[in-house]
């Protein structure tokens, strides 16, 4: 599908969007008229009230407040956990060297 000849595609900015958007709510002006008025197509003028209202629904969302006390005591958790890990590593560790100096002091390795 083709472009009219000299008629450039218009780009709107998301404040000029959501003027457009609101003036169709609040006016009732019908979306043809409104698409006629701003030369846009009424698919795009749907899919702008799309984004619209669902930016809206999104206002009334309650807001993230960071983790849940379920999930802090998880994180602690696997934090301590963590820690005994990394404390038997390095007693293992330290064997491992032991071992490999006592092995090599009496020429087996």
């Amino acid at each position: 599908m083709e472009q009219d000849q000299g008629k450039a595609r218009r780009h709107y900015t998301p404040d000029q969007k959501f003027k457009i958007v609101k003036e169709q709510m609040t006016t009732k002006t019908s979306v043809s008229e409104i698409c006629k008025k701003y030369d846009i197509s009424p698919a795009g003028f749907y899919r702008w009230q799309e984004q619209f209202l669902k930016a809206a629904l999104n206002g009334f969302k309650k807001p993230d407040s960071g983790p849940t006390k379920a999930e802090l005591r998880k994180i602690e958790e696997l934090e301590k956990k963590n820690l005994r890990q990394q404390a038997i590593i390095a007693d293992i560790a330290g064997e491992v060297i032991e071992l490999k100096k006592s092995l090599g002091e009496s020429g087996l390795l």
